[in-house]
């Protein structure tokens, strides 16, 4: 049994954004969140607790990305040279001319060459980003471990595999129906829906979902931006599921996005999503700085902290629907997820929404010292970790090493593999062949083995080994936080028409 105390000052969320932050501790155990107390209070049987006071700087839930494609997470940015017009849908830009060398062919000799890299990276640079759980783990042969917990298959302690269901395909017919059935037995349903343009033909699969009466509180929609005002009145106030709300990917691409202020005026629950990396930002630090310039630019009317309960407890309320256990709030009983933020002084919401990753102090996932400062990670008790650069600080990393879950892996093998795989992919396509061949692809110890999950529409389908792998090339892998090589990636992006020009002042002012 693991006790753990954090003191500083802590914004619960339990009601969503409904208090200032107050002196006083999380007091964890394990797994769970025991308690919540004011001031100098303290709480019997934890006197042998290891606790951390981190003064004035904010304790919050740590942050839920509910929406992400981690397996292309390695890339940057992607813009397809000389279109200035938006894509229509998301049937549309993956048959883009540069799309399958640029994306699914780099995506796939990292997923199969160096999946455990590739895992290593994608979670310290959610957490870099304050978030202790993510959507859109890739699916594989056999099953991997995460620090970062795994949204679509947490069981809750219940040993059960269905209480969330994701699809990133369009679902029809029979599919549609089934879907609809579990969601109805209590299943949550992550749903790529209607992610396109207005008026474009993406806006059946939010209107199938509606005759099937799919507009369930169950439902957590991903994107929806082709769903009109009018489309929105759909919903049941009294029922009403989620969306998430991927605004960067959505402007990067489509030059418009969700209808949030309609979403939400008919009690939609709305979180957000850093999507991918080659239309996303790197992780929810940035989403919440592009939903604050979207929601000005637009209009919409959101408020600093509306846009961390997006993070927080928005959807802590659709995933307790399924997960019958609190995440997204530090109260009594809910997962021990818990993100550290230095405010600097500012008004506690604004100071979260503006934080860089150079001001996320500490993450705590399950309980356990995951991510942060060198002198926090230490008085917190973390497991054997690593250091890595993140932001120009250095952090300490409790990652373990695939091969001896004992001991902390190194940020230089990790990113070395990665590089390796770069500069050499011709090598890395042979080395992948070889895992595969090394035994029965299924068998509990083979091999780890990744599979994408987002389409190819020259490939017929989903992404596949490269047709002619003395050609395939691959970008420099990007580096975790939000550089001066992303905004300017960001800055020759010409569909989103220069709406996310002030993101670049957020992050490097």
């Amino acid at each position: 049994m693991a006790q753990l105390v954090l003191a500083g000052r802590v914004l619960p969320m339990a009601q969503g954004a409904d208090a200032a932050p107050r002196r006083g501790r999380v007091w964890i155990e394990d797994d769970r969140v025991v308690e919540v107390t004011p001031g100098r209070r303290r709480r019997a049987g934890f006197s042998g607790a290891t606790e951390v006071d981190v003064g004035d700087d904010l304790v919050l839930p740590g942050f839920v990305d509910m929406h992400n494609h981690l397996a292309y997470d390695a890339l940057p940015l992607w813009t397809e040279p000389g279109r200035t017009e938006p894509w229509r849908h998301n049937k549309h830009w993956p048959d883009a001319d540069t799309y399958t060398g640029s994306v699914t062919e780099p995506a796939w000799v990292y997923a199969k060459a160096c999946p455990e890299a590739l895992l290593a990276y994608v979670q310290v640079r959610a957490m870099a980003g304050g978030a202790t759980a993510a959507q859109g783990w890739p699916t594989s042969n056999r099953g991997y471990r995460t620090v970062v917990r795994n949204v679509d298959s947490e069981d809750a302690g219940t040993g059960r595999d269905d209480l969330i269901y994701t699809s990133v395909v369009t679902r029809t017919a029979d599919a549609l129906t089934e879907s609809v059935r579990r969601m109805n037995a209590g299943s949550g349903f992550i749903y790529h829906c209607a992610e396109g343009r207005r008026g474009s033909r993406v806006l059946q699969d939010y209107t199938d979902l509606q005759r099937t009466d799919g507009l369930l509180s169950t439902l957590i929609a991903v994107h929806c931006c082709a769903v009109d005002a009018a489309h929105w009145a759909d919903w049941d106030t009294a029922a009403a599921g989620g969306v998430v709300w991927s605004p960067l990917s959505n402007l990067v691409l489509y030059g418009e996005t969700t209808l949030v202020d309609d979403a939400r005026a008919r009690g939609v629950t709305v979180c957000l999503g850093s999507d991918w990396g080659p239309s996303g930002t790197k992780n929810l630090l940035g989403e919440m700085k592009v939903a604050r310039i979207a929601a000005d630019h637009l209009g919409y009317d959101l408020t600093d902290a509306q846009i961390v309960e997006m993070v927080t407890s928005n959807p802590g309320t659709l995933l307790e629907r399924c997960w019958h256990r609190p995440v997204g709030r530090l109260v009594p009983g809910a997962f021990a997820d818990v993100v550290v933020i230095r405010a600097h002084g500012r008004d506690p919401w604004a100071g979260v929404v503006a934080a860089r990753e150079q001001d996320v102090a500490l993450v705590v996932v399950g309980g356990v010292p995951r991510y942060g400062d060198a002198d926090l990670m230490e008085a917190a008790g973390a497991p054997p970790s690593f250091t890595a650069t993140v932001g120009g600080r250095p952090r300490r990393v409790a990652l373990p090493d695939p091969q001896d879950p004992a001991a902390a892996w190194s940020w230089e093998e990790v990113t070395g593999t990665l590089d390796a795989v770069q500069r050499d992919p011709q090598q890395a396509v042979v080395a992948a062949q070889a895992r595969a061949a090394a035994g029965p692809r299924f068998a509990p110890d083979a091999e780890l083995e990744l599979f994408l999950d987002m389409p190819d529409t020259r490939r017929t389908g989903r992404a596949g080994p490269p047709k002619d792998p003395a050609a395939v090339r691959i970008p420099p892998v990007p580096a975790v936080e939000h550089d001066a090589a992303f905004f300017d990636a960001l800055d020759a992006s010409p569909i989103q028409g220069g709406v996310l020009a002030p993101l670049r002042a957020t992050f490097l002012p």
